[in-house]
């Protein structure tokens, strides 16, 4: 029902937005004389490549922008359906109901190897997965104002999990907001949203805040033959509640965040279906600050934070009346007359503080000196199991899956920017970090960006990085799946990066850049005699190209593409590494139909990926999908803005790869609609 309503609506504005098009057409002009004008004189300026706020031409990085406008026009629902048309950056599903983000030829699960910030917050969870997308699965777009994505390393500034990239959510204040914003949507699979934002601002302080429910049903795509051979439907299921706010006044700042999640299965962790599994998260932050000029040449940026975050997770392993003797995983000689299901809740929380001091040293050199030092705890971890017969039992005194831990972390970082010459920046820096539980690490950065010609510039980079061990890699036990090993490694990975920024004309832009990531101590399962062990085995190596080319025309339309080739090999098998395309092209274009309307459509290929040397199955196909946003400013009334979406316009069947324990990929979604309406009181 919702399906028709929303196709009924598109349609209907599309067809209304072509008439009113041709009405306004005199009026265009002169509304995109004034963008235009105003387009000329903006300067982007960035700080997650630094931190400290720099013109995206000279933060030594490369680094895509995407603003509150691009994430509306898109149609975006999520911050995901925005990252995927981004150079570099591929989604992709996996088993537990979760997302995952690939960057630059390296995909993990959990995505830890990306460190998230919201407003220069790290919200990784670096005890379970190291990941942020058990919490901040599909983060909601209404909130964000631009999102900063830094390819390469970052742990010289950043530390753990700034690995391959980082991904900075910068929020709304009261100036984007001021006064009360409301959304509402409806779409397809029994999508629903409402959020509601407010900024005040006056000479003394500026607050902002903003809450956000949606829920959906989600996708319920079919599974021919799970691990143990069933088929039916997955449950995609998804409710979640956020809240955040930010406070400034004078050098002090104030910020929190909120999210309460609850998931369906999708497949479980083991990828068998069932309707028991139900996932539960909460995760919470608030940091508190001063932003002080210390003299015309010093600055200091002092935070203090407290993070918490939390999983009841109950997961139905097996359905109920599974038998397998050959099977050993229910505990019953494979047998489970009541189904085999888990429940195992935990809790996280991280304290610390981390100060920023800034010296202009000359009108030509900026020094950056920081020290962190963090506590980390986990307590409440606990097994319940029904053992395959009769109801839940806490078995956690006798055979718990993890147990309370602790880490302490410290860190000192510098950074040194010098413009050497008008045309020549040379930026550097390093990192050092000390674990309380497996031990230091050092991480260099290098950068020479060089305008070689006014309208281009070099940019020649080096830098390394690394991912911490998480406490479920160090220490898991009684587990089915994988244990833990205390001796294990950081990750570590060197880039290299070669790249050439600039303009074809006033209008086009262009990026081009070579990168080559070598990759150490990867930590991944390997056999034992019993169980699998989690062991630092792996060393990869990925060689690539990125393309990017933007153009914006006279009118205010704009036109993007960009083209990623990544060449990912597992250097201890010398195979090309599964489930990673060799080529992904990514082309957009957002049409200035008139002053009040916009037609975006967005074309994405993703070329085929190879399986395991051991998986017998088919290589997964390459697939093309079309996305459509039909958007609506001041249309019928003032401060009223209407976005029409439609995703998968032509109803591709595609899939995301799935381990060879299955016969089958996991399902994409086909083609889908979104209607959401924006006003500003």
């Amino acid at each position: 029902m919702i399906r028709s309503i929303c196709f009924f609506l598109t349609v209907l504005v599309s067809g209304y937005s072509t008439f009113l098009g041709a009405y306004e057409s005199n009026d265009a002009p002169f509304n995109a004389l004034e963008d235009e004008i105003q387009w000329l004189q903006e300067e982007v300026f960035v700080t997650t490549a630094t931190k400290t706020k720099e013109v995206i031409g000279k933060s030594g990085s490369t680094l895509s922008v995407i603003t509150h406008e691009d994430l509306r026009d898109m149609g975006a629902r999520t911050l995901m359906d925005a990252l995927k048309r981004m150079p570099g950056l591929g989604v992709s599903q996996i088993n537990a109901g979760l997302t995952s983000l690939e960057v630059r030829g390296v995909k993990t699960d959990f995505a830890e190897k990306v460190l998230f910030l919201i407003n220069g917050h790290p919200i990784n969870n670096n005890l379970v997965n190291g990941g942020a997308n058990s919490s901040y699965h599909e983060f909601i777009v209404d909130d964000i104002q631009r999102v900063e994505i830094v390819r390469g390393p970052g742990s010289a500034l950043y530390g753990a999990n700034a690995f391959v990239a980082v991904v900075n959510i910068v929020t709304k204040t009261a100036k984007d907001v001021r006064g009360i914003e409301v959304t509402a949507g409806v779409g397809s699979f029994g999508t629903s949203k409402f959020n509601i934002q407010t900024g005040y601002l006056n000479n003394d302080y500026s607050f902002s805040a903003n809450l956000n429910i949606s829920e959906t049903d989600g996708l319920d795509g079919f599974i021919e033959s799970d691990a143990i051979g069933q088929a039916g439907n997955v449950d995609y299921s998804q409710k979640r509640y956020e809240a955040g706010f930010n406070l400034m006044k004078g050098s002090f700042f104030l910020q929190g965040r909120y999210v309460y999640r609850e998931a369906g299965n999708f497949l479980s962790i083991n990828n068998v279906l069932n309707d028991e599994s139900d996932q539960e998260y909460i995760d919470y932050f608030i940091e508190a600050g001063i932003q002080k000029k210390l003299s015309h040449k010093a600055s200091l940026n002092t935070k203090f934070y407290f993070d918490h975050f939390e999983f009841d997770n109950t997961w139905d392993l097996y359905p109920e009346g599974y038998s397998d003797p050959a099977n050993t995983s229910c505990p019953s000689f494979g047998s489970c007359p009541d189904g085999y299901t888990i429940r195992s809740p935990v809790e996280h929380d991280i304290l610390g503080t981390d100060s920023q001091f800034t010296y202009q040293l000359t009108q030509s050199q900026k020094l950056l000196v920081g020290l962190m030092f963090e506590h980390q705890s986990q307590y409440g971890v606990e097994l319940w199991t029904n053992s395959g017969v009769g109801e839940l039992q806490d078995i956690s005194s006798v055979a718990n899956w993890n147990a309370s831990q602790n880490r302490d972390v410290t860190a000192f970082y510098v950074q040194d920017i010098w413009d050497i010459q008008d045309s020549l920046r040379l930026i550097a820096g390093a990192r050092y970090d000390h674990y309380s539980d497996f031990g230091e690490t050092v991480n260099p950065r290098a950068s020479l960006t060089w305008s070689f010609i006014p309208s281009s510039r070099l940019l020649i980079s080096y830098g390394s990085a690394f991912r911490a061990p998480t406490f479920g890699e160090l220490f898991n036990s009684n587990n089915a799946g994988i244990i833990g090993d205390t001796d294990l490694d950081p990750e570590e990975i060197e880039t290299y990066e070669i790249g050439v920024q600039g303009k074809v004309s006033r209008r086009v832009d262009y990026t081009i850049t070579w990168f080559r990531n070598e990759i150490e101590n990867l930590i991944a399962p390997v056999e034992g005699a019993a169980v699998n062990t989690a062991a630092n085995v792996g060393e990869l190596e990925v060689e690539g190209v990125e393309l990017e080319v933007s153009s914006r025309l006279s009118n205010g339309s704009t036109l993007g593409a960009n083209y990623t080739y990544q060449h990912s090999i597992n250097e201890v098998t010398g195979d090309r590494l599964s489930d990673i395309p060799l080529h992904r092209v990514n082309l957009t274009f957002n049409y200035f139909i008139s002053r009040y309307l916009s037609l975006f459509t967005g074309v994405m290929f993703k070329g085929e990926t190879v399986r395991d040397s051991g998986d017998t199955r088919d290589d997964v196909d390459a697939y093309t999908t079309v996305d459509i946003a039909l958007v609506s400013r001041d249309l019928w009334l003032k401060n009223l803005e209407l976005k029409a979406s439609a995703y998968n316009l032509f109803d591709k069947t595609y899939y995301d790869p799935a381990p060879n324990v299955m016969l089958s990929d996991y399902p994409k979604a086909g083609r889908n609609f979104m209607l959401e309406a924006v006003y500003k009181l």
